[in-house]
C-alpha cells in the first residue's frame, strides 16, 4: 500500500469511505471492509424483503436463526434505548428497524478490522458516522467538520483529536 489511500463505496443506502495514511496495511485488508460493509446491508437492509431483518420483522425467522450479528445489534439497540430513556428505538413506528445502530456499529467494525490488519492511522466514514485513528501526518489531529442542517455548505463546528469516533443524524 502506498503512504496514503482513499476508497469511497456506495453501500447501506449511503456512501462508506475509508482514509488509510499509513502504509503497514495487511493485502486485501480494504477488500475484507468492503466485502463487511456489503454483508451488513444484505443482513441488515430494511428496503430488501429478503434480508434476515425483513424476514425477522415479518416474524418469518427467529433471532436464532439469524447470524449472531443480528442478536448483537438488537442488544445495542435495547441499551441505547434504555440510556436514552426510550428516545432510541429499534421499533420506529412500530416497524422492526435497527438502521439507526448498523451504520455506527459497522463503521467501528471496520476500524477495528483496519486496525487488526496494522493500520495505525485511518478515518472511516459511513454517511456521516465517524471513526479516526491515530493522526492523518505526525503530530496532526483528524479534523471532522459537521454540517450545518440550517445553512446548506456551512459548518456547525469541526470535531478535532486522534482516536474519537463522531457520529451525526439527519
Amino acid at each position: 500500500m502506498t503512504a496514503s489511500l482513499r476508497h469511497a463505496e456506495h453501500v447501506m443506502g449511503t456512501v462508506f469511505s475509508l482514509d488509510l495514511r499509513d502504509p503497514a496495511l495487511a493485502d486485501g485488508a480494504v477488500e475484507d471492509v468492503v466485502r463487511w460493509w456489503h454483508w451488513v446491508d444484505e443482513v441488515f437492509s430494511t428496503y430488501r424483503p429478503d434480508s434476515q431483518i425483513s424476514r425477522l420483522g415479518r416474524g418469518e425467522i427467529t433471532v436464532e436463526e439469524c447470524p449472531a450479528e443480528v442478536a448483537e445489534i438488537l442488544d445495542l439497540c435495547a441499551e441505547a434505548g434504555r440510556r436514552s430513556g426510550g428516545w432510541f428505538s429499534a421499533m420506529p413506528a412500530g416497524r422492526l428497524d435497527p438502521s439507526g445502530m448498523v451504520k455506527g456499529w459497522s463503521v467501528e467494525r471496520a476500524s477495528a478490522m483496519l486496525a487488526a490488519a496494522g493500520s495505525t492511522a485511518h478515518a472511516v466514514n459511513g454517511g456521516g458516522d465517524v471513526r479516526c485513528v491515530g493522526s492523518p501526518t505526525p503530530g496532526t489531529p483528524w479534523q471532522i467538520g459537521i454540517a450545518d442542517p440550517l445553512r446548506p455548505g456551512e459548518l456547525a463546528a469541526v470535531a478535532s483529536g486522534h482516536d474519537f469516533a463522531v457520529a451525526t443524524s439527519g
